[in-house]
């Protein structure tokens, strides 16, 4: 089962998931128009890849973080698991930095599905995604999953070539999960 379970605070979540940030002390670093755009989340999903600990300590200062360990992230409480569950409102959201590493993908850039995914949501999460939340490429993408969606923020610092900087803004409510992906100029 996922390494962390954790619940929903209240209805109405608002969560801004970023991933793939790489930022360190000299370059590059989080470009100061993202700030803003994080303002009102109530919990912020980090999917690896984030570079050093003052990034984490610098966006717990809009709202709590937890998140998943990439391979060039820092050891630390808020991140040190492999994958994550996010309950809330009837639905569940499952994190992971490499879905391909974690058998739930075939492919990544574009995201395929794998054959035995399900198998794999079963034995990582307990069972059944609505929502697989997923990085490694640097691209924004939105593919099915399941009966739901695997939804990538791509990268506000690092983009993939062609595509522009991004994160996720996802608020889990009674009435539905809804994403929404946020340029970052």
């Amino acid at each position: 089962m996922s390494d962390s379970a954790w619940r929903l605070p209240y209805e109405g979540t608002n969560i801004a998931v970023l991933a793939n940030c790489h930022a360190r002390s000299g370059g590059p670093e989080l470009p100061p128009s993202l700030f803003p755009r994080l303002q009102g989340a109530d919990l912020i999903v980090t999917l690896g890849g984030m570079g050093e600990r003052s990034v984490l300590d610098r966006l717990e200062e809009i709202a709590p973080i937890l998140g998943v360990c990439g391979r060039d992230d820092v050891e630390d409480l808020r991140t040190n698991r492999a994958s994550l569950l996010l309950e809330g409102d009837g639905y569940r959201v499952g994190c992971v930095v490499d879905p391909l590493a974690a058998g739930l993908a075939s492919a990544v850039d574009p995201f395929v599905a794998a054959r035995g995914a399900n198998e794999v949501c079963q034995r990582v999460f307990g069972g059944p995604l609505n929502i697989l939340l997923h990085a490694a490429s640097h691209r924004s993408d939105e593919a099915p999953f399941g009966d739901g969606s695997a939804l990538n923020p791509g990268s506000p610092v690092m983009p993939a070539e062609g595509s522009k900087p991004s994160f996720l803004r996802l608020k889990v409510a009674r009435e539905g999960c809804f994403g929404q992906l946020v340029w970052v100029a």
